[in-house]
């Protein structure tokens, strides 16, 4: 069983097998027939689509005529004769004003033809280089007919024989045709040539005429090189015909296979060098006569369309429930839990419908009683970092304490007793889960003051935060267990410095990082440090040092901040031997609502 065939789902393989069991046998009889048939079709199908090209052949023949009357009536014509002659006898001593008299009244009459026309222009060139058009010369000089690579045809043609140019880019500010389809003839009298008369044809006409075919099918004109001279697409002319080599030798019709599809070719002479050219998809020209035949297979397939429809009614009535069931599965899946089949019925499939349903009701009060575990887990653990033993009453009487020493003159234990306080403050004051960053930063300020009263003034604490990030909230305490463990590990009981930075990155998130210059760690430590972090959970992982103030450790950090921003949130810790430890975070700096 193919592999596409086999993801198939149950309704589509059940329609796909009615559909097999119903139309097939008649599409197979149709072939058939079509096969036993198809010559006397085809023979049909030709004359008919050569009767209708006869047409447009008319109307190109009619074109090409009127271009001959106005080159036979400039050659003709005895009121414009004499014109031509003293034209074409004109040199530097005639006088200018009978030159202008002379190409006026060629002009004129040559206007009384043309106009009839409207889509022709003219040119009659002289042998002393004067010439007259029917056309702004402004931009073109019709001498350089002269030096054109065909005019040598043109004087060699014979008698009153015409020379068809072909496709001759367009020498009139007239038109915006890029091509024009020209003509030329040599005018003589006894044998002698006094002039030549080039007549140009605008292309839209007939262009208009192809257009009127569909897009799948062509009206071209070919010369005898099997050059295209006149298509409804401009950019082919000039561009070999492809199916030159296969138009039949006389005017006819022929077969030709383009991209497996077949095409009828008709050719029909407009002069000795050129074909008028007709390629249109057999299929599209025996349209009226295949409608006939297709009619029986109708009539009989309408049958077998109402009991598919029947039939295919049923199956989707069958498996529309099931259907529906596998959308809600797909959009409970990509998380959309509120979905619901809303299936019933009294069948297996009923009964299916609502124990899923049910089911789905059970898992999501579950997730839902999940969350709301892991919010209380998360606020009681905060909680439990500001918890203290009713702290007011210390607090009052260090700030007692503090203006006794005060008053004695010990400033230095009064500041330290300040430090204690504002710590105490912080623990006490439960309004507020986040603080801004400045106030964060003078907590850890008195911290480090109380940790190098116990020590010695061994730390110092660099501060680097840029001047727009000091409002920005964040999470309370917490730079606090990162100063500690920086101060107890990384220092070791020795001299240093703890730095803490910030700034905003390019995403927009506030970035803030603690570096110590202290012992740092190996790599296989560094390594392992990382994941802890990452792979176990808190209540897993066990810091090597005693608890901070605060009651949590490193992990415990960097889970409450997972916990309040998810895939927003991330951090590098980077450290090496005697290169001291940089621990960077980054989380969005606004948060709504915690989680």
């Amino acid at each position: 069983m193919p592999s596409w065939l086999r993801t198939l789902s149950l309704r589509n393989k059940l329609v796909l097998t009615i559909l097999i069991c119903l139309v097939l046998p008649s599409i197979v009889s149709m072939n058939v027939s079509s096969l036993l048939t198809r010559d006397a079709v085809r023979s049909q199908v030709a004359d008919n689509s050569q009767e209708s090209m006869r047409i447009v052949n008319q109307i190109v023949n009619g074109q090409m005529k009127n271009m001959l009357y106005v080159m036979n009536f400039i050659q003709f014509d005895e009121d414009l004769q004499p014109s031509i002659r003293e034209l074409g006898r004109a040199n530097d001593q005639t006088d200018k004003g009978d030159v202008l008299a002379y190409k006026q009244t060629i002009f004129k009459k040559m206007s009384t033809v043309i106009n009839s026309f409207g889509n022709l222009y003219v040119t009659l060139l002289l042998p002393n280089g004067e010439y007259v058009a029917s056309y702004s010369t402004f931009a073109f000089n019709p001498n350089e007919f002269l030096q054109k690579s065909w005019f040598s045809d043109v004087d060699k043609a014979s008698g009153y024989n015409v020379k068809w140019i072909g496709a001759e880019p367009n020498y009139s500010q007239a038109t915006n045709q890029p091509y024009l389809l020209a003509a030329a003839k040599p005018l003589r009298i006894n044998g002698l040539t006094y002039g030549y008369v080039v007549v140009g044809l605008e292309l839209s006409s007939i262009q208009q005429l192809f257009d009127q075919y569909k897009n799948n099918e062509s009206m071209v004109i070919v010369d005898g090189q099997g050059r295209i001279l006149v298509d409804k697409d401009s950019t082919t002319i000039g561009h070999p015909f492809p199916y030159y080599d296969q138009l039949p030798a006389q005017d006819g019709s022929s077969f030709v296979k383009v991209d497996g599809e077949d095409y009828i070719l008709h050719s029909n002479h407009l002069t000795p060098e050129w074909k008028l050219v007709n390629m249109s998809p057999y299929k599209s020209a025996a349209h009226k006569i295949e409608s006939f035949r297709k009619t029986d297979f109708l009539i009989q397939l309408f049958f077998l369309i109402l009991f598919a429809v029947v039939l295919l009614y049923m199956v989707r009535t069958l498996t529309k429930p099931i259907a529906r069931l596998v959308q809600t599965v797909v959009r409970i899946e990509s998380g959309q839990l509120s979905e619901r089949s809303n299936i019933s019925g009294g069948d297996e499939v009923g009964r299916l419908g609502y124990v899923f349903d049910r089911m789905i009701d059970r898992i999501e009060r579950t997730l839902e009683e999940n969350r709301r575990e892991q919010e209380l887990k998360r606020k009681a653990e905060l909680a439990m970092l500001q918890a203290q033993i009713n702290p007011h009453f210390l607090f009052n009487v260090l700030n007692s304490i503090r203006l006794k020493i005060m008053m004695k003159g010990d400033s230095e234990n009064a500041e330290l007793i300040s430090s204690l306080s504002s710590l105490l403050r912080m623990t006490i004051n439960r309004n507020n889960e986040y603080i801004s960053l400045h106030e964060e930063i003078e907590i850890n300020e008195h911290y480090i003051r109380l940790l190098n009263s116990r020590h010695g003034d061994r730390v110092q604490l660099q501060i680097s935060a840029a001047s727009d990030t000091l409002l920005f909230e964040i999470p309370r305490f917490l730079l606090q267990p990162l100063i500690e463990n920086a101060y107890i590990h990384g220092l070791k009981s020795k001299a240093g410095e703890i730095t803490i930075a910030s700034r905003i990155c390019e995403d927009g998130r506030l970035q803030v990082e603690v570096r110590d210059s202290g012992v740092g760690m190996p790599p296989e430590r560094l390594a392992a440090l990382r994941n802890h972090l990452d792979v176990i959970p808190t209540q897993q992982f066990q810091e090597t040092s005693s608890p901070s103030l605060s009651g949590i450790g490193l992990h415990n950090v960097f889970e409450r901040l997972r916990l309040i921003y998810g895939h927003r949130f991330d951090y590098e810790i980077e450290s090496g031997q005697d290169q001291g430890t940089q621990i960077v975070l980054r989380f969005p700096h606004q948060v709504g609502k915690e989680g």
